[in-house]
């Protein structure tokens, strides 16, 4: 007899696959998170206060940002993500802090609305570039509501240099398929197609502009990656 699985049971599979895949690409540092990580701790450490609240937006399973934590004065942490199977291991990953956890299984832009109180520093890892440049605006606009006038905002995602259009930021990613070796073909055009299909970098000046206009005053770049497709900004009110 033929079993039909669940949804539940359908959406952990798709986790797993595709959980997978972006494990490989994280392990073999094709994102270039090992820099990006080492960059956001060095903020943290030179910036939060003592008992510092931290939002990760999309956090996933949580655990780039639990070792970007380690040893930090950390008083909160609250992470938002869409899946449950990956809130379920985040669960296991932020048991190691010595804080209070709130994990909030929501859409991030839903879910940004409903947190209470300041906080003082706010991550996105990629996960921004998947919204037309209209839609990031209003994500930007409610963290610069959250942090206040002290706090941080610090993201890293998919950017152009000045002047690329998301057709020449497309071919460029494509050359990277001769070295993310770690990858099987079948995996690399899984990640190929979804980022054709729903990834939207900005330009520099386009993130910058962005910063501005949902009120933060202070923006620093923080790191270009060496492929040039992705950049990290600090952002302050």
């Amino acid at each position: 007899m033929n079993v039909i699985p669940s949804p539940r049971d359908r959406a952990a599979s798709l986790f797993q696959e595709q959980w997978t895949i972006y494990r490989k690409m994280v392990d073999n540092n094709y994102l270039f998170h090992h820099e990006a990580y080492g960059c956001l701790r060095d903020l943290i450490l030179r910036n939060a206060p003592r008992g510092f609240s931290f939002l990760d937006v999309a956090c996933g399973d949580a655990r780039g940002t639990i070792g970007v934590l380690d040893g930090t004065p950390i008083g909160r942490f609250i992470g938002i993500d869409l899946s449950a199977p990956a809130l379920a291991v985040a669960r296991k990953t932020t048991a190691t802090l010595d804080c209070p956890v709130d994990l909030i299984e929501s859409d991030f832009r839903t879910a940004l609305k409903s947190i209470k109180g300041q906080i003082d520093i706010a991550w996105i890892g990629l996960s921004l570039h998947h919204f037309a440049n209209d839609q990031k605006l209003p994500i930007l606009a409610q963290l610069r509501h959250l942090v206040g006038r002290e706090g941080l905002v610090v993201f890293y995602e998919n950017a152009s240099p000045d002047g690329e259009d998301r057709d020449q930021w497309l071919q460029r990613w494509d050359l990277q398929q001769s070295l993310w070796t770690a990858l099987t073909p079948v995996e690399w055009h899984a990640v190929r197609d979804h980022v054709r299909s729903s990834d939207y970098p900005e330009t520099r000046s386009a993130w910058i502009a962005l910063g501005h206009l949902a009120g933060f005053s202070q923006i620093e770049e923080m790191m270009v990656s060496p492929t040039d497709l992705f950049r990290m900004f600090a952002l302050r009110a």
